[in-house]
C-alpha cells in the first residue's frame, strides 16, 4: 500500500463514520462529552513509544456559542478551560502479536456559562469547576504492519465519578458509565505522521433521573511533518450522536423531553517542538459545522514527558 492509498483509506473511514451517523437525539442536557473531541490530535495514535511510564498534560481553552438544529446561535455562550492528565504504562510486552499499553486519564474543567434568551432555559449566568469522569483504558494494542503502516485497537471505560447533581445547569461529569472502544490508523515514515482515530461511546442509563444518553462517534485526524525538532500540519475532529436518547424519568426529567442530535466538525493547525525530554504541542481549532451543541474556537497546549 502506498501513502496515497493509505490516506485515501483514512478519508473513506472518516466519511463512513459520518454516513453511519444518521438521525439521532442528543446526550443528556448539561453534560459535555466525557473527554473533549480532538483530544488525541497530533499523536501517531497507532504507534506506541518505547517501554516506560509517560505523563501527558493536555490543556484547552474554548470560547463558544450554542447553536440549534439549523446552525443558528440561540443566545447561550460559554468559556471552558479544561485540563486532563494522563499516565500511560508501556511494559514492553507483546499481546496478540502487537505491543500493549494501558493508561488512566483524569479531566478537570472550569466552565462559565451565560444565557441571554429563554429559548434554551432561564436567563442568567452560571459557573462550575471540578472533575469530570476519569477514563481507564486497560487494553490497547498496536500492530506494526511494516513500511510505516500501523493499526491499533483498544477499549476504555469512563467511571461515573465526576461532579454531577440533578437540576444543575452545568454538570462536569455524568452519572452513568461510558464504554469506549476505539481503532486507529497511522502512517509514520520520513517525518510524516498521517493518523486517524475513531472512537465509539456507548452510555448506560443515569439511574438518578432515568435518562439514557445516545451513543456518539468521534473521529480525530492528523497530518503532520517533522523536520528536526519542529512539527507542523493540519488537524481536525468530528463528532456526532448515532443512536436515540431515551427518557424514562417522566416530566420530572427535562419535562419528559429528549433532544436533537449534536454534530460538530472542526479544522485547525498544529505546531510542536521537542525541548529536552519534553514534547510540547500547540494547536488552534475552529468549528466549521455545529448543530445542537457549542461551536467556537479552541486553543490547546499539550506536554508529554517520559519518566
Amino acid at each position: 500500500m502506498t501513502i496515497r492509498g493509505f490516506l485515501k483509506s483514512l478519508c473513506l473511514v472518516a466519511i463512513g463514520c459520518g454516513v453511519a451517523a444518521g438521525a439521532a437525539l442528543a446526550r443528556e442536557p448539561g453534560i459535555a462529552p466525557m473527554i473533549p473531541p480532538g483530544l488525541t490530535m497530533g499523536l501517531p495514535i497507532a504507534v506506541n513509544p518505547p517501554p516506560g511510564v509517560y505523563l501527558t498534560n493536555r490543556t484547552a481553552y474554548y470560547t463558544a456559542k450554542l447553536y440549534d438544529d439549523n446552525g443558528h446561535y440561540n443566545g447561550q455562550r460559554a468559556k471552558i478551560l479544561s485540563n486532563s492528565v494522563q499516565f500511560t504504562w508501556i511494559p514492553g510486552v507483546e499481546l496478540l502479536g502487537g505491543t500493549y499499553k494501558a493508561f488512566l486519564t483524569a479531566p478537570y474543567l472550569d466552565i462559565q456559562q451565560d444565557r441571554t434568551t429563554t429559548a434554551v432555559g432561564r436567563l442568567g449566568s452560571w459557573h462550575s469547576s471540578g472533575f469530570g469522569n476519569p477514563k481507564i483504558q486497560p487494553l490497547d494494542i498496536a500492530w506494526n504492519l511494516g513500511d510505516g503502516f500501523n493499526v491499533t485497537a483498544g477499549v476504555g471505560v469512563y467511571l461515573p465519578l465526576g461532579n454531577w447533581s440533578a437540576g444543575s445547569a452545568i454538570n462536569l461529569g455524568g452519572n452513568f458509565w461510558t464504554l469506549e472502544p476505539s481503532v486507529g490508523f497511522t502512517y509514520l515514515k520520513d517525518g510524516w505522521n498521517a493518523s486517524l482515530q475513531v472512537l465509539y461511546d456507548a452510555n448506560t442509563r443515569n439511574n438518578k433521573n432515568k435518562y439514557l444518553s445516545g451513543d456518539q462517534v468521534f473521529v480525530n485526524a492528523t497530518v503532520t511533518k517533522t523536520i528536526e525538532d519542529w512539527t507542523v500540519g493540519p488537524v481536525g475532529y468530528y463528532q456526532k450522536q448515532v443512536t436515540e436518547d431515551s427518557n424514562s424519568g417522566g416530566r420530572a426529567t427535562f419535562g419528559g423531553a429528549v433532544f436533537k442530535e449534536p454534530e460538530q466538525l472542526a479544522l485547525g493547525l498544529l505546531v510542536g517542538r521537542q525541548i529536552g525530554p519534553i514534547r510540547f504541542t500547540a494547536m488552534a481549532t475552529s468549528e466549521v459545522l455545529t448543530r445542537n451543541t457549542y461551536g467556537g474556537q479552541k486553543f490547546w497546549l499539550n506536554a508529554a514527558y517520559k519518566f
